[in-house]
This record gives structure tokens, C-alpha cells and sequence, in this order.
């Protein structure tokens, strides 16, 4: 293999989507669980739109506060990240950036408040995520 094409291995992202889901009056935060049961790091970035107006409005994701949010997840670990969806009039959107490895495995709920109580509706696990596209990095 010639030196600049090892220097260049490049690795598959894949970017999924929940689609828009109806926000449950009781649902306070959008809640991405993720699981890594592999043997390497990976990182996962997540993105919380509210498309009440019809256009989609960034919201902050923690734990980073901002509206796109990338954490690492170490081997044979798992990381939660969440968005305050409670002034969503009716409508959001998750948005998961993460490695093609099917090692790393991703769902995402709508939650109560106080207990993290998943709610009726907003359970999108990683199976029924949809994906818009693949990239190489």
C-alpha cells in the first residue's frame, strides 16, 4: 500500500435521523442514549431541531450547551446527552452523527422531568433510526 494512501484511511460516519416527532405535553427533554461495546473510542455528535415554526430552530445540547454536541464514548461504556425540548410548541427533530460500527448503538426518548421516565411516542431506537447519508472523514 503506498505511504499516502495509509497516512489517508479514512473511516464511514453515518448521519441518522429520528424525523420529526410529536412532542408528548409531559416530555421535558430529548434524551440520545448511547452504548459503546466495542474495543476502540468513538465519538457521537447530536443535534436537537425544533421545527414548530415549519424551519428548523437549533436548541442546545448538554452536556457541551451548544447546539451541536460531540462527546466521546469510551470502549465498553455508555454516555447520555439531552436537549430541553419543553418550549417545543409541538414538533422536534434528533440528529446523530456517529461511527458506521455497528458496535456503537444509539437510542433516543423523550423523558419526563424528574425521573427520566420514557414517554409514549418518543422512543426511537437505533433500528428505526433513518439515515440521511454516509461520509467518509
Amino acid at each position: 500500500m503506498p505511504a499516502n494512501k495509509a497516512l489517508h484511511h479514512k473511516r464511514t460516519r453515518v448521519v441518522y435521523t429520528t424525523g420529526i416527532l410529536r412532542r408528548n405535553p409531559r416530555t421535558k427533554y430529548a434524551l440520545v442514549d448511547c452504548v459503546n461495546l466495542g474495543k476502540h473510542s468513538r465519538r457521537v455528535t447530536v443535534q436537537v431541531l425544533d421545527w414548530s415554526s415549519g424551519s428548523p430552530v437549533p436548541l442546545k445540547v448538554s452536556p457541551c450547551r451548544t447546539t451541536r454536541c460531540t462527546v466521546t464514548v469510551g470502549p465498553r461504556q455508555s454516555v447520555f446527552l439531552f436537549a430541553d425540548v419543553s418550549k417545543v410548541a409541538f414538533k422536534y427533530e434528533v440528529r446523530i452523527t456517529q461511527s458506521a460500527d455497528r458496535t456503537l448503538v444509539t437510542n433516543v426518548y423523550g423523558v419526563t422531568k424528574t425521573t427520566f421516565k420514557p414517554l409514549e411516542g418518543g422512543t426511537v431506537l437505533q433500528r428505526d433510526l433513518v439515515k440521511l447519508r454516509t461520509f467518509q472523514v
